[in-house]
């Protein structure tokens, strides 16, 4: 087999460490720190997660012999509560379905989809990616945090300001 020139195609650069396989001279292809800068994942990483997931699971074990988390009484088909209210995580969305039942329950979830699906098409900047709160990227920062803003928000009113027949109440009367 004929031996290729790649010099004038692909210059060598001696910082470089990885290399087009068939194509250049050399035996790893690896790029990044040297193995002996690199630390396994067993046995040090999974230690480490295992020592954290027990002492998670240790603390939750001690918090549910110290406070006590009572359930509501039993379901009555013939009594329902008044406001049957959805799961903290679905408030914001029943607190906007009670306003419109079309734009609360199908223009706004449907708008929130799309947009999720449009996020890569729209958002393509490199600057700032997996930088946390990045100056370059207010706007995708910003929008988010209105968005969560509006969601706790919609979910504390459905939580302490509803009452019967799901109107408003004060809760601190």
């Amino acid at each position: 087999m004929k031996e290729v020139d790649t010099t004038q195609v692909y210059p060598q650069d001696p910082n470089k460490t990885y290399g087009l396989m068939e194509l250049v001279r050399g035996t790893k292809p690896t790029v990044g720190p040297a193995p002996e800068d690199m630390v396994y994942s067993w046995p040090h990483l999974l230690i480490r997660e295992l020592v954290i997931f027990l002492t998670v699971a240790a603390c939750l074990l001690v918090a549910a012999f110290l406070f006590n988390a009572p359930l509501e009484e039993l379901a009555n088909p013939n009594h329902p509560p008044n406001p049957a209210k959805a799961p903290w995580y679905f408030l914001g969305l029943q607190e906007l379905v009670s306003y419109s039942a079309f734009v609360g329950g199908v223009v706004v979830p449907g708008l929130l989809v799309v947009a999720l699906i449009l996020v890569p098409y729209i958002d393509r900047k490199k600057v700032g990616v997996g930088i946390w709160f990045a100056r370059e990227r207010w706007l995708a920062n910003g929008t988010f945090l209105a968005f969560l803003i509006l969601m706790c928000i919609l979910i504390i009113v459905g939580m302490y300001f509803r009452g019967p027949n799901w109107g408003f109440v004060v809760p601190w009367e």
